[in-house]
């Protein structure tokens, strides 16, 4: 199956604008700390990501696959579906996780995953926000290619829906886990929920300005689609609480071309880590 020959970005699009307008009947986008300048970010890195970086990351990789490799096309293609479907979304969110957990190790590395974290407020639209160089270097997306030249290509699909509606729900500003813990015969279900999926509340708190407050974890709750990864390697955080304050401490809202654009475009401004 070739990845071309799929409506998947047509699903998961229907999928974001779904849970956009739920987001603009809560009232989140008549925020004022949306300024003209964050909008901007949000539009050029979903531009940037979907249009962008990810074809040329598939592209690029596929060449290198069909040139050197031509002899593995397909020769998993008579994977039981629901085994491919399990293998490819636990690779391709493994790598994902070690990838997330880097980009807050290494400060070259968080430069370009630093506009991630800079949104003001949890919204959908954090799903699209990184820089070019985060993105082109994303392993997850090369083992995506790998998986889908292999003959994992529905497989592959069908858990790559199932990932973006688990990430797209737990970047966004909709709490639709929140009522759920309050909810006395579901605790057995959401307790193991929130430690095999990501959740809003997990996720936010991953997004949280400081961990201070107790309930942000800056350093911790990397995990996208799976939250299983956080609990083998110790970095999960549980409070089903959501901090008060999203995004940077020291933000000073360089340019959306110095945030995405980074380290091709620098930021003026002294205080800002971008500067150098």
């Amino acid at each position: 199956m070739k990845f071309t020959d799929s409506h998947i970005y047509y699903e998961i699009l229907i999928l974001f604008a779904i849970i956009s307008i739920a987001e603009a009947f809560t009232g989140l986008y008549k925020s004022e700390k949306w300024s003209r300048n964050e909008w901007y970010i949000n539009f050029a890195g979903l531009f940037l990501s979907s249009t962008i970086t990810r074809p040329l990351s598939f592209l690029l990789s596929a060449y290198v696959l069909n040139y050197f490799f031509a002899d593995y096309y397909n020769v998993f293609e008579n994977v039981p579906l629901w085994a491919g479907v399990l293998i490819t979304a636990l690779l391709e969110d493994f790598t994902q996780y070690w990838w997330h957990r880097a980009a807050h190790t290494y400060p070259w590395l968080w430069k370009g995953h630093r506009v991630h974290h800079s949104a003001p407020e949890m919204s959908v639209f954090l799903t699209g926000r990184n820089s070019w160089i985060y993105l082109l270097l994303f392993p997850s997306r090369i083992v995506s290619t790998i998986l889908i030249f292999l003959g994992f290509g529905q497989a592959f699909l069908i858990g790559y829906f199932f990932k973006a509606l688990i990430g797209i729900s737990a970047h966004s500003s909709v709490r639709w886990d929140e009522p759920l813990y309050k909810i006395k015969w579901l605790h057995p279900l959401m307790w193991v929920l929130e430690r095999t999926i990501s959740t809003p509340a997990t996720h936010h708190a991953h997004h949280a300005a400081t961990d201070a407050d107790g309930i942000g974890v800056i350093n911790g709750n990397y995990g996208n689609m799976f939250f299983i990864w956080d609990m083998l390697f110790g970095t999960a955080k549980i409070t089903r609480q959501f901090s008060e304050h999203i995004g940077l401490e020291d933000y000073h809202e360089e340019p959306w071309y110095v945030q995405l654009g980074y380290p091709l475009f620098k930021s003026k401004d002294e205080r800002s880590e971008l500067f150098e």
